[in-house]
């Protein structure tokens, strides 16, 4: 993962991430035309929930694998 130090930041990016309530205020990066999403600001709680909620889906995944697997044995 990259990191930046928020004092890298311009001010209209740094007033945006330091919101008060973020979680309902994730942030958008846009190509120039405005077409394509170059990137996402998510709040750490968000981020958290993303990681837990793959990493679930991940482990179902695997325990089906190892279920099918095993059914194959037989």
């Amino acid at each position: 993962m990259r990191e930046i130090n928020i004092n890298e930041l311009d001010q209209k990016l740094k007033d945006m991430i330091l919101t008060p309530d973020p979680v309902d205020e994730d942030i958008i990066v846009r190509s120039e035309d405005g077409k394509s999403t170059l990137g996402v600001f998510i709040s750490p709680e968000a981020y958290e929930y993303f990681l837990r909620s793959v990493e679930e889906e991940e482990d179902r995944i695997d325990a089906e694998s190892i279920e099918e697997f095993h059914r194959g044995e037989k």
